[in-house]
């Protein structure tokens, strides 16, 4: 049975133009194992647009023909595709002699896109709304103007619907040193707009915290465990977007009869006040589920505690879960999954 999660604790993951390309080529196994495994995650969204669609096409449709006008071509591509673009003649080769093939591959192609990742080109659409907060973008940074469009569309998907956080995943090298060098002028864009700015994260490299583990999915290293790196970066992100409901962490505590009835948490937020809730939320660390839990419960703190409480120095909680199923219980006594309010009472 697939797990089901609340749009709420769901992450949104835009793929810019250049990870799709990638993708359908298969040239990296590691960004293609980071594909699927997001398409499969019912913790994420994964997002594309129009926008993308069309700049797919037409980067598909230079590489289809520069492959089979010169199939052992030697020239740098990116020379090849200027020249291509020009005219649309390469190596004494016409474009209409293979246009029948490669409108059918660049087809099955958005296809494969659409059912294999489940990707709806359609969550994006080009609307007024995007136009004057493209084009400040634009004068306020060194970003190009398809990039910019790119970066304000992830966030403002329709007319007068935009999204609360997005992870813009790019390989652009020049579009992140871009986004970099002018943070400040582009989050001044974005706040005078009206929208939230994107999360970039370019994929040559990946990181969750400022000290972890560096990965490029451009890398063949069979051994390298990337799927553990984007349940790292989704959890973190989900905390983090939830950072007014989240509580803490469950750890793993108790041998004795009652206390392996019980669930551990450590409130390790920036608030440690213990307050009153419907219920609460669990997202297992290895994000298999989640798990909400009605409440009242008894919470304990060395002793039993009447809320709202605190106790900053040792902001540890138990209480005693009643009726769960016993492979249930034991997931939600394991280190690391995350715990939220649910529905806070005022």
């Amino acid at each position: 049975m697939a797990t089901i999660v609340e749009e709420q604790y769901r992450v949104n993951m835009y793929l810019d133009t250049n990870i799709l390309v990638d993708y359908v080529e298969k040239k990296y196994p590691l960004l293609n194992k980071s594909i699927d495994f997001l398409a499969q995650s019912p913790f994420v969204n994964l997002r594309s647009s129009h926008y993308v669609l069309f700049e797919f096409t037409e980067v598909r449709k230079v590489g289809l023909f520069w492959q089979k006008a010169a199939p052992n071509d030697s020239e740098d591509y990116k020379k090849a595709r200027n020249t291509i673009r020009s005219c649309w003649k390469y190596n004494g080769r016409d474009y209409n002699e293979f246009k029948a093939d490669i409108s059918a591959q660049v087809k099955s192609e958005l296809e494969m896109l659409r059912s294999g990742l489940s990707l709806d080109f359609d969550d994006h659409v080009l609307h007024e709304e995007l136009v004057y907060p493209t084009n400040s973008l634009c004068l306020a940074t060194k970003i190009s103007k398809e990039d910019c469009l790119v970066m304000i569309s992830c966030m403002n998907p329709y007319k007068q619907q935009k999204l609360d956080h997005c992870l813009l995943l790019s390989r652009d090298e020049q579009y992140y040193k871009a986004y970099e060098e002018n943070k400040d002028e582009a989050e001044k864009v974005f706040s005078d707009s009206g929208l939230n700015k994107p999360t970039m994260i370019r994929t040559e490299s990946l990181q969750v915290d400022e000290h972890g583990t560096k990965y490029n999915l451009y890398e063949n290293d069979e051994h390298v465990d990337i799927v553990q790196f984007w349940k790292s970066l989704i959890l973190k992100t989900i905390k983090g977007k939830l950072s007014d409901t989240y509580v803490g962490s469950t750890y793993l505590h108790g041998a004795s009869e009652v206390a392996r009835k019980c669930i551990y948490f450590n409130m390790d937020g920036d608030d440690k006040t213990l307050k009153k809730s419907e219920g609460l939320v669990f997202i297992t660390r290895d994000l298999s589920d989640v798990v909400i839990l009605g409440g009242p419960f008894e919470f304990w703190n060395n002793e039993k505690v009447e809320l709202p409480h605190s106790n900053p120095d040792d902001p540890k909680y138990s209480f005693l879960a009643h009726g769960m199923k016993p492979e249930v219980l034991n997931k939600l006594r394991e280190t690391g999954n995350l715990v939220f309010y649910y529905d806070l009472v005022s």
